[in-house]
Parts: C-alpha cells; structure tokens; sequence
C-alpha cells in the first residue's frame, strides 16, 4: 500500500479536524449563519479597504471599451460650449449696439438735426500726429468738413478731411485741439484744451470764475463754436488756483477718446439721411 507523504498527512489532518469542527456545530444546534457572517464581514471589510487603492484602477480598465465614445462626448460638448459663447458675445454686441443707437436717435432728437451713423473702421495718428479716427462713411453720404461727431453721450471730435466714402476725426481730446464750453451750474465760459487719453484742461474767460469739481461741462454758446451746442463734454474732477489767483480745472471726459467704437456725425448741410432712419455705415 503506498505511503502519504509528509505534506498530504498534514492536509488529511487539516481536513480531518474542520470535519469534527462543523459536526459538532451541526449537533449542538449551532449554525454556520454566525460564521459565515464573520467570514462576509471580514471579505467586505477586505474589499472595502482595498478598493480604495484598486478602484481608479478597475475603473479605469471598466471604462476602456468606452474611451472613444466619450472622447467623442467631450469634443461635442467643446464644440456646443463654444458655439454658446459665441452666440452670447453676438448678443451682447448686438444689444451694446441697439442702446448706442438709441442714445444716438435720443440725442438727434434733443438737438433736433439729422445724425448719422457710422462705424470706426482705423484710429491712429494723422497729418501732424493728430489723434484721429477713420469712419467708414464720407461725402457720398453727406458728410463734411467741420461737422460735429458724438457717440451718443458725449463729444467725440470735429471731421477734419473728406473723401467720397471716408472720412477723418479730429478727436476732441487730441493733445493742442481746443473745445469752447461752458459751465451748466455757473454759465461760466471756457475753452478746453485736449490732453489725449487724461481728458482736458479747461481755462475759463474769466481767471476767476466759479468753477467746482462736478461741474458738467457742454459745448457752446451756439454760434461761438466750432462744435453744435450743447453736447456734453465732460465733468470738472479738480480745480487748481494759481498764485496770481487764474482758475485751471482738470476734466473727464463723457466720451472715452480710447474706446470709441459707433459714433454719430451730426449732418448741418441738409443731408437726405433722417434722423428717424438711423443704421450703421
């Protein structure tokens, strides 16, 4: 008869002794239920602790068959996300435009002339480094030299050439160029003189005049100007008195001279285009 060896021994004895074991549960009344619930304790607990360490893998690897698909998702959704933004940025130049209109028709209508619209299509120096804007419209359309341009709030600059579908802006605010105005609170006159992108500085008629920061300022008297009346040209910000006893005031600007986009020419010579049909050239 052949001999066990010594490893299948120990087996039988293992084998033998969970045997005598679950016997003698089976007949003292006891139940594996116990046992097999400590045994599923222990394999979840097993599980649960290991899964943390494990999971991204196995996840990983679940998610494989699908990576194309969902790459295919994400490219959807950039390209929807994209396609959304843009539409938001159309709207809101879309809306920043019909209220540029509106402040262009309002002021049409307070100044009762004819305004016409029209788009910025160059900004930069001209003749004698000038600060100057291009506009995409020009005698065709009844535009001429001297007319005052305005974006709706405030005054933008005076036309300094002509051409048959284009034209140049002397900004109000370049550097030299002088605004005739006058003070709504005190009536006080004064002329404005350009400082580029900080505004003006305005020297009343009167060296002594009463002048306040939070004055408005507007283009006028009528007739004294180069520029229609009463077009808002900014507001006082500081007030400085000499030594000899002059007044100076600095400015700000109602019409930013750096971020003019749609503006208005205010037609003075009859032009057919009417201030109830107004549209951007």
């Amino acid at each position: 008869m052949r001999r066990l060896s010594a490893r299948q021994r120990l087996a039988a004895l293992v084998l033998a002794a969970l045997s005598i074991c679950f016997i003698t549960l089976d007949v003292t009344g006891g139940s594996l239920a116990g046992a097999h619930s400590g045994a599923q304790g222990a394999l979840g607990s097993l599980y649960r602790g290991t899964d943390s360490v494990l999971g991204p893998a196995r996840r990983l690897l679940q998610g494989l068959p699908h990576a194309g698909t969902n790459a295919g998702k994400v490219q959807q959704l950039q390209r929807e996300n994209a396609a959304l933004r843009s539409q938001l940025v159309n709207d809101s130049t879309d809306a920043a435009m019909a209220a540029q209109l509106s402040r262009l028709q309002a002021r049409a209508d307070t100044l009762g002339k004819k305004v016409l619209p029209a788009r910025v299509t160059a900004f930069g120096p001209g003749q004698g480094f000038e600060w100057t804007i291009t506009l995409g419209v020009g005698s065709s359309d009844g535009v001429a030299v001297d007319q005052t341009v305005t974006d709706g709030v405030g005054l933008v600059g005076r036309v300094l050439r002509v051409s048959a579908d284009s034209s140049v802006v002397l900004l109000a605010a370049d550097p030299g160029s002088g605004v005739g105005v006058r003070d709504v609170r005190s009536g006080q006159l004064a002329v404005a003189t350009g400082v580029g992108a900080a505004g003006f500085t305005l020297s009343p008629l009167n060296p002594v005049a009463d002048l306040k920061v939070g004055d408005e300022l507007r283009t006028g008297p009528v007739g004294e100007s180069t520029f229609v009346g009463d077009i808002p040209l900014g507001t006082i910000t500081a007030v400085r008195v000499s030594a000899d006893g002059a007044t100076t005031a600095k400015v700000r600007p109602a019409a930013s001279p750096t971020a003019v986009d749609l503006v208005g020419i205010i037609l003075t010579d009859g032009a057919a285009t009417s201030s109830n049909e107004l549209a951007p050239r």
